[in-house]
């Protein structure tokens, strides 16, 4: 059964949608899946042409414009593609267009890693990313344009911090994973401080490096808890704990990996979620070299059990 069925791809004009709209196409010819681009006309821009006397001609360019843009971008491939014009502010505009679709994947660009996009990912595909009740796919600068073929995935890194988020991102990789059959590295970067031996007494670094290991089995017992049952002893998957920085560890396995495809989980939106994006989420959209998945969570959805409530359980019982 496809994981995707119908995709929205929204459409700006830039360079990141039109490489957007091509990895949906890819997708879409992977899962059969149809697909919607959209273009949202900002409504301070419609209300010049209203007042300037323009406004049928504006309606009439724009749609121009988006097939236009669309042609232009799929010469050569024979996909079918839905156009939809539309006004008002850009985020309600997609968020409400995936609404009424029903679309089950948005996919979007970034932009690159220059100036402010170091900072701030960029205000429309953050608030998406954060409000989707779909998963929503951004394509980052730098990753490989498709030729028009379909080519395998290879694999799938699922990065696990063991939150409800990132458990339906399991859960999503793993359907991903049976469609393709892809390889799954599911990864827990370890966040250990750095002791260098001359600062502290040797029996604290004996005791400190034996709580790290400690720490590590803990970890790995409940990354492999996360896995259903069937599947946690399968051939071409790999449950692994890394020390590190989140993100950048994340990335320099992707890279050593050669994954084709980042699956993640996003945190639900809390007040400063809404000024400024989590840093490792940020880092890893914009320097990623594959398509990143983000997929987010709310209290209903299930958390992740953790290896030590499994063995507590198992000595009541």
């Amino acid at each position: 059964m496809s994981t995707f069925h119908r995709i929205l791809c929204p459409i700006d004009f830039s360079d990141a949608s039109r490489r957007a709209l091509l990895h949906a196409i890819e997708v879409a010819r992977r899962h059969e899946a149809s697909i919607t681009a959209v273009h949202v006309q900002s409504a301070f821009a419609i209300a010049a042409e209203v007042e300037a006397g323009l406004y049928v001609d504006a309606l009439s360019s724009a749609q121009d414009a988006l097939g236009d843009f669309v042609d232009r971008t799929i010469t050569g491939t024979s996909s079918r593609i839905k156009l939809v014009r539309t006004t008002g502010d850009a985020v309600r505009g997609i968020l409400e267009q995936a609404e009424r679709e029903s679309s089950d994947l948005i996919i979007m660009g970034t932009r690159g890693r220059s100036g402010v996009a170091r900072v701030l990912l960029g205000s429309v595909t953050e608030r998406v990313l954060r409000e989707a009740l779909c998963p929503v796919m951004t394509i980052p600068a730098a990753a490989t344009t498709p030729t028009g073929k379909v080519k395998p995935i290879g694999a799938i890194l699922c990065p696990s911090d063991f939150s409800r988020s990132c458990r339906k991102a399991l859960k999503l990789a793993l359907s991903i994973r049976e469609q393709t059959e892809a390889r799954l590295m599911l990864v827990h970067v370890l966040q250990w401080p750095a002791f260098s031996g001359g600062t502290l007494p040797s029996p604290v670094v004996a005791e400190i490096n034996a709580d790290a290991d400690d720490w590590r089995r803990e970890a790995l017992a409940t990354l492999e808890h996360g896995l259903p049952e069937g599947a946690r002893f399968r051939r071409h998957q790999t449950a692994m704990v890394v020390p590190g920085r989140p993100s950048q560890t994340i990335l320099r396995i992707a890279q050593e990996e050669h994954a084709g495809l980042i699956v993640m989980g996003v945190q639900s939106r809390g007040t400063i979620d809404r000024l400024l994006f989590g840093s490792t989420t940020r880092e890893v959209l914009q320097a990623a070299h594959c398509p990143v998945l983000s997929i987010r969570a709310d209290k209903n959805d299930p958390p992740w059990v953790f290896a030590a409530d499994i063995a507590q359980l198992r000595v009541g019982a």
